[in-house]
């Protein structure tokens, strides 16, 4: 499947599941990949920040976990005039606004690049069997892959089971190391 259909199709799924499907869906991804943090137990988790009017998964249990089990957590913050994401410090004191395209993002962002990352938590809107996702179509989480450390694990979270194969992948796209879904974690 195309990228562009896969999205189309993936995002009207996800918009028409029923709250209570979603909900329930949506915990059950979160509690899966707070064991694959446990498992793979990081000292700095990257993760997104949900934006609401997309219904991404809402990841306040995952930083709730790493802030309870001392991993230190960043979030990302965007510049659309490049496509690229740099990213900030985000602790339970962190207030958030969200910027002109609803994504939130720290008030008073304190960026240090100096961290190392080890773990990368990415939205995405459906993936396929080898390992490479669909998002909004920007590129940002794949510019971000490409200047992580090589031992960085990529992890996306989703709702769906995997399509068969993006048909259209190109050579800036970045597979990931994992996905979590409501029944599974994926290895790739």
């Amino acid at each position: 499947m195309k990228k562009n259909l896969a999205r189309k199709i993936y995002l009207e799924k996800r918009r028409n599941l029923e709250i209570g499907l979603f909900s329930k869906l949506e915990k059950e991804t979160v509690i899966r990949c707070i064991q694959l943090i446990e498992q793979l137990n990081p000292k700095v988790v990257h993760c997104y920040l949900p934006i609401n009017n997309k219904q991404e998964i809402d990841t306040k249990l995952i930083f709730q976990y790493c802030w309870e089990n001392n991993i230190e957590t960043v979030v990302p913050v965007s510049d659309f005039k490049n496509n690229t994401m740099t990213y900030v410090f985000y602790n339970n004191n962190s207030q958030l606004f969200n910027n002109k395209y609803g994504i939130p993002e720290p008030i008073k962002p304190i960026i240090n690049e100096n961290k190392e990352i080890e773990l990368i938590i990415t939205p995405l809107i459906v993936f396929d069997k080898a390992g490479d996702r669909v998002g909004f179509g920007k590129g940002f989480y794949d510019r971000f892959f490409s200047k992580c450390n090589v031992k960085t694990k990529k992890v996306g979270i989703s709702l769906f089971e995997p399509i068969d194969e993006i048909e259209d992948k190109n050579e800036h796209d970045i597979s990931l190391d994992y996905v979590v879904n409501p029944r599974k974690t994926f290895t790739f």
